[in-house]
């Protein structure tokens, strides 16, 4: 028994040597050697915000695709791609900045509040 404990002792020693060898490793002194970090997207209201300026646009539900897409790249600039899911697709999960997704019926009429993504 004391063979296992002298062991398990012996590993988190280790352990710590190691993790205080790696301190200099931490962000902090990253940014002070002038190494750039990674930022991670701001939190807004409870949501991360990937991309600036708006993200969706409930006001357009029942409106026509054209008339949608116009609206959309008015106030957003960014926007450059437009997707249509027609009834019965799926929309992708990959999140892409400048895309939005306008879930239409058979006659362009947008029928779910479009979303960048």
């Amino acid at each position: 028994m004391e063979g296992k404990s002298m062991l398990k002792l012996s590993h988190v020693l280790a352990f710590l040597l190691l993790a205080s060898l790696f301190q200099s490793l931490m962000a902090r002194d990253l940014i002070s050697d002038g190494i750039e970090v990674v930022q991670l997207p701001v939190e807004n209201d409870g949501e991360f915000e990937f991309c600036p300026g708006k993200q969706s646009w409930p006001e357009l539900v029942g409106k026509s695709a054209g008339y949608a897409k116009q609206v959309i790249q008015k106030e957003n600039p960014i926007v450059t791609r437009f997707t249509l899911l027609f009834p019965g697709m799926p929309k992708p999960a990959a999140y892409i900045c400048g895309r939005v997704y306008l879930a239409v019926d058979w006659k362009l009429i947008v029928q779910v509040t479009p979303t960048m993504g």
